[in-house]
């Protein structure tokens, strides 16, 4: 356990800084460089057995991170940011998490299986409850969020909002519209592709390239692409 210190080169270049009334733990033999963690005063954090977290910026300032043993975190190409607001994460056994930003707010409830892969440029967004199961990779630039992200606010509000809480731009004083989003075991998430709220998504299923799905349910088995329509158009060129 840890409290009210911070370290510097703590593993390899590693800033950890913890605040009195944190709860933290770190399993054994655990590979930390380059990557800086804040734990705020009463949030949790739980660093399982052989634990890799490389490039990575960790900030829980209101819940709980559970990383079990195995788990992966950022890579040596890319920066992943880990922002709990107000919330709960759990990552499973043996998760490889580089997407470039998880921001869970609002009590939001994140859980990533196991020997699921996020890849590299995408990001999840959750104010409400995500829960992706295992087996799964999710390519590239991927988006998956179970929210509005922002208030639908009036002009006069909006103004009200960005003055009281400049330079934050886009401030959000309550929760935004949600809804869960369900992703089963098994499943190929294509590159650049968008899972937005409500949507539900069975095993076993194929997302292509670039599609989006927004409150839909995909059953089992399926193959989802976006519908791609091309106009041929008649040159009058010689």
């Amino acid at each position: 356990m840890f409290f009210g210190y911070n370290i510097k080169y703590l593993f390899h270049k590693v800033v950890f800084r913890t605040f009195k009334g944190a709860n933290c733990s770190i399993g054994k033999d655990c590979d930390i460089r380059r990557s800086r963690i804040l734990v705020s005063c009463g949030a949790n954090l739980h660093i399982g057995n052989n634990v890799v977290i490389h490039n990575a910026e960790i900030y829980v300032e209101k819940g709980s991170l559970i990383l079990e043993d195995f788990c992966i975190i950022g890579d040596p190409y890319t920066q992943t940011k880990i922002i709990i607001n107000d919330g709960d994460v759990a990552l499973l056994h043996h998760c490889k998490l580089s997407c470039n930003r998880v921001w869970v707010r609002f009590g939001g409830m994140l859980t990533v299986g196991s020997y699921t892969n996020v890849n590299r440029g995408g990001e999840i967004r959750c104010d409400d409850n995500i829960a992706i199961g295992d087996y799964n990779q999710i390519s590239y630039n991927v988006k998956i969020w179970d929210t509005n992200t922002h208030n639908m606010l009036i002009k006069e509000k909006r103004r009200e909002v960005a003055e009281r809480y400049f330079p934050y731009f886009g401030y959000e004083e309550s929760r935004p519209d949600t809804s869960p989003v369900v992703i089963g075991n098994d499943c190929w998430i294509g590159e650049s592709s968008a899972i937005l709220k409500g949507s539900s998504i069975g095993n076993n299923v194929i997302v292509g390239f670039r599609t989006t799905i927004a409150g839909k349910t995909i059953d089992d088995s399926n193959i989802v692409v976006q519908d791609l329509k091309i106009k041929q158009i008649e040159s009058k060129r010689e």
